[in-house]
């Protein structure tokens, strides 16, 4: 199977699940789903797929990422500077890190009714370049379209929080997340319980992309910006520098990682090689992996 087979299959996979929960959509207006899978899983060409899979059936699919959803700027400095002793909020990417009435807004209106050529929706971008690589809000993008479907991809969207207790128990055992103090953890667990009151009841139903081994995504994400450096001269991480990334995001999956929302979810778990272990269904909002 080549690459492309491969690529096509996992998303024809998720399309079964995504065309189903569309069927049982009695509203008129887009399902909206949520999508959740960690850095270097194929995740947002997976979702790119997703949309061709999909079209190919008559069903009209839009993506969006939760990375287009930043803070502006001045309000990732200022999360930043809310919380100097928590590393993982010095820069996007966390819970905590996300317009979220800006989105909110977005999926309330999608939820409203659908895009149209009369009558878009304008989606934001996040320019990732500005400002020293800090990045900022960039330009509105239409969505003129009809939709059936809505997709948005996130790498945490779909986790949720922790009682302390537990939060605290796998704070304690986690590699990474044992590395910061507790506070600093509590606080993403308060930022992804406010992500959750805020969106999470917006969503249709969720796809959850799993690995077998968080570890997985020091390699995947070190292989994937092998490739780019590959494209375009050698510009790009060091494979160290792949790894300080990495670490700022690992004491999410260690604690949080196998927490699954409420609505109905399709899980499914990848191997080393990105290839399906096998997909389970369920709503109960407890693990599957």
């Amino acid at each position: 199977m080549t690459v492309a087979q491969h690529i096509r299959y996992k998303a024809e996979h998720i399309a079964a699940f995504v065309a189903g929960q569309r069927k049982q959509l009695k509203a008129d207006r887009p399902l909206l789903v949520s999508m959740q899978g960690p850095q270097g899983c194929g995740k947002s060409t997976l979702a790119a797929e997703l949309v061709h899979v999909l079209n190919d059936q008559g069903i009209k699919c839009a993506v969006a990422s939760m990375d287009d959803f930043y803070l502006r700027h001045a309000g990732l400095k200022a999360v930043a500077a809310a919380h100097p002793s928590n590393a993982m909020l010095q820069g996007r990417g966390p819970p905590g890190t996300h317009d979220l009435s800006l989105l909110a807004d977005v999926l309330n209106s999608l939820r409203a009714r659908s895009p149209s050529p009369c009558s878009p929706l304008f989606l934001p971008t996040f320019d990732k370049s500005l400002h020293g690589g800090e990045g900022d809000r960039g330009h509105l993008v239409p969505l003129k379209e009809r939709l059936d479907v809505f997709v948005l991809e996130g790498w945490s969207l779909g986790y949720g929080p922790l009682p302390e207790s537990i939060a605290r128990e796998r704070w304690a055992k986690g590699k990474t997340a044992s590395q910061h103090d507790f506070e600093s953890i509590q606080t993403l667990n308060t930022n992804l319980a406010e992500v959750e009151a805020r969106i999470g009841g917006l969503f249709d139903c969720h796809v959850c992309i799993t690995p077998m081994d968080f570890s997985f995504v020091y390699e995947w994400r070190t292989e994937q910006e092998h490739r780019m450096k590959e494209k375009n001269g050698g510009r790009g991480m060091s494979d160290e520098q792949v790894q300080a990334f990495v670490d700022r995001y690992m004491p999410t999956y260690e604690v949080f990682g196998d927490v699954r929302p409420k609505r109905e979810t399709l899980t499914i778990t990848f191997n080393r090689e990105r290839e399906i272990v096998e997909p389970k269904r369920g709503d109960d909002g407890r693990s599957r992996m």
